[in-house]
């Protein structure tokens, strides 16, 4: 059946896939606003301007009076547009592309606002993919035309038919621009779902991509108990945070969390980042800072974990081969984002599967837009 499926999904790709997509999106003479004017919304206008294409507002729910940004002026979604322009004649353009908004409903809200035609920050991603660079998951569609036989060896490792479910609603959602086809966020909390299979306890856990210290939080909080944890975030900012919290839980944290300001990755080794980001700092060639990155199998020999969590902003399949012999040693619990790139989703499952340890697998997401998407390795 996975097979099938997924032979479906390459039909509908092939499909949808042609040289005209540019033209399809920005064929007719409708006026164009922006809804968003974010970051992502700003690099849609200088996109489509440097095109020709002119843009005449952008559309924000954080619009004051006479906003503007560089001479482009910034309305409420419900505020009146020019009489010139009629809001059913616009082009709406949705420069917005993140984990918090739903753009299959926002789509539907701007619909009924009388903005007839919407096309999502996919959609122009599809017309101009180098132009634009890949983002997260986001990349040119074409970039899956070779991988059927990976992705299909991939779709059947899952253990239960929710995971069989988000997998196959992720790839149509990318293959096919529908954003309706991304699976609605769980209710339940992040690496603790309580639909499948919990972790040993004590934990002995290492925590990549600590942030600020909100998954140690959420294990304090709900009285999770917690025999060692080794927590490495390596942006300074965040690493302030962590500290600071970790002092501050002197009954339930600080005697058994130790802390490390550096990035996990396959070996020892110093990499450019991109700082002061939140939990989006990342590394980058053209970082502002120079990190050091350490492998989970060097920096914590003997640590024995029962559980690793890997959120790191896509350095998480190097992090997993430099955490190898740890993994193979111990078979702890692994919570393995999977979004920042867009081959990860069958990438990471393979990889795991293919050391032959026996893991059982699940997939689950606590985002919108297919962000927060986290693949469970359980042990046997």
């Amino acid at each position: 059946m996975s097979n099938m499926i997924v032979s479906e999904l390459f039909h509908q790709l092939h499909s949808n896939l042609s040289a005209s997509e540019q033209s399809e999106v920005f064929t007719d003479t409708a006026p164009i606003l922006i809804y968003g004017a974010g970051n992502v919304g700003k690099d849609v206008c200088r996109l489509l301007s440097k095109q020709g294409i002119s843009i005449r507002g952008f559309l924000d729910q954080n619009a004051t009076q006479d906003s503007q940004w560089q001479g482009i002026p910034i309305w409420k979604p419900e505020n009146p547009v020019p009489v010139s322009m009629q809001r059913e004649h616009c082009h709406v353009v949705v420069g917005i592309f993140n984990l918090y908004s739903d753009i299959f409903e926002l789509t539907k809200v701007l619909n009924s606002l009388g903005y007839a035609r919407v096309s999502t920050f996919q959609d122009v991603h599809a017309a101009f993919p180098s132009e634009l660079g890949d983002r997260f998951w986001l990349t040119n569609r074409s970039y899956y035309l070779d991988k059927e036989k990976l992705i299909t060896s991939a779709s059947g490792l899952f253990e239960d038919d929710l995971s069989r479910e988000i997998f196959f609603s992720i790839l149509r959602a990318r293959f096919t621009n529908h954003t309706e086809a991304f699976p609605k966020p769980s209710c339940y909390p992040q690496y603790f779902s309580p639909d499948i299979p919990g972790w040993r306890t004590p934990l002995r856990f290492i925590d990549c991509g600590a942030f600020d210290g909100d998954t140690l939080k959420f294990i304090a909080d709900n009285g999770i108990q917690i025999e060692r944890a080794a927590a490495f975030e390596p942006d300074p900012v965040n690493f302030v945070k962590l500290a600071n919290y970790v002092r501050s839980q002197r009954t339930s944290l600080e005697e058994s969390v130790s802390l490390f300001p550096c990035g996990v990755h396959s070996a020892t080794e110093q990499i450019r980042f991109s700082s002061g980001q939140g939990s989006g700092s990342h590394a980058s060639s053209s970082g502002d800072i120079v990190i050091q990155c350490v492998s989970v199998d060097e920096a914590l020999p003997g640590f024995r974990p029962n559980l690793i969590k890997m959120d790191i902003e896509g350095a998480e399949y190097a992090a997993l081969w430099g955490a190898r012999q740890t993994i193979i040693d111990q078979r702890p619990g692994l919570a393995i984002c999977l979004y920042h790139c867009p081959e990860h989703l069958w990438q990471i499952p393979l990889l795991i599967h293919d050391w032959n340890l026996g893991y059982r697998f699940y997939l689950r997401v606590y985002a919108y837009n297919g962000f927060e998407l986290v693949l469970y390795a359980m042990p046997t």
